[in-house]
């Protein structure tokens, strides 16, 4: 398939992915995990990175997908649409600012992996899509211990166990799809290094540095 020929199925992806979610809103999910699901169904992104034959396409698409994020609060006044996206998974611009960071790494890593270091993006992206995004989930759920460092926002060690587990299978996957085999110890440090950063990030910036971390931790221990 060309790269035109993606470039029309992942829109297709996610169009479909966004739809999905509000109206799972809609049905009663409360919005913080709506942007759970979202987080972690942007992750298939990195499954894609091999198909492309050039880097203009896909990276033009990443940028446009994070440019349209950082667009929507201003376009919510006006155009109803991009109104219901903020409502679905968000109450406010400071909490929208997440999924434009979130688009800020993916692009980045999208740059990485078709500069021929696709296993270590991946593992960044899975990091957060895989362990930051169910990791808040399974803290606001299951925690009990809770944590906080003077910078950061209050964290549950069960949250942060879950990024650890998430991020450590997400180096697991990326190893097997993208033909780079990764050892458990590797993993496992992987893992934790993803979750010492989201516990240790400044509000509202765990979705760039948990890529960050998880990235720079796959290229140098994997």
């Amino acid at each position: 398939m060309s790269d035109l020929g993606w470039l029309a199925l992942w829109l297709a992806i996610g169009g479909a992915g966004v739809a999905a979610v509000i109206a799972l809103r809609a049905l009663g999910l409360r919005a913080t995990y709506a942007r759970d699901v979202l987080h972690v169904g942007a992750g298939c992104w990195a499954l894609g990175w091999p198909a492309w034959h050039g880097a203009v396409t896909p990276l033009a698409l990443a940028a446009a997908v994070t440019l349209g994020l950082a667009l929507v609060p201003t376009l919510a006044r006006a155009v109803p649409l991009a109104a219901r996206l903020q409502h679905t998974v968000t109450t406010g611009d400071e909490r929208w600012l997440g999924l434009v960071h979130y688009g800020l790494a993916a692009t980045a890593l999208t740059a990485i992996a078709l500069a021929g270091h696709g296993f270590a993006a991946a593992v960044g992206l899975w990091a957060l899509a895989l362990g930051d995004g169910p990791g808040g989930a399974i803290g606001r759920r299951f925690g009990r211990h809770r944590f906080r460092l003077p910078w950061a926002k209050a964290k549950s060690l069960e949250g942060a166990a879950a990024v650890a587990l998430g991020a450590g299978l997400g180096a697991l996957a990326a190893g097997a799809w993208f033909a780079h085999p990764v050892a458990l110890p590797a993993a496992l440090l992987i893992g934790a290094t993803a979750a010492i950063a989201e516990a240790a990030a400044p509000r509202a910036t765990d979705n760039l540095l948990v890529p960050a971390a998880a990235w720079l931790a796959a290229e140098l221990f994997a």
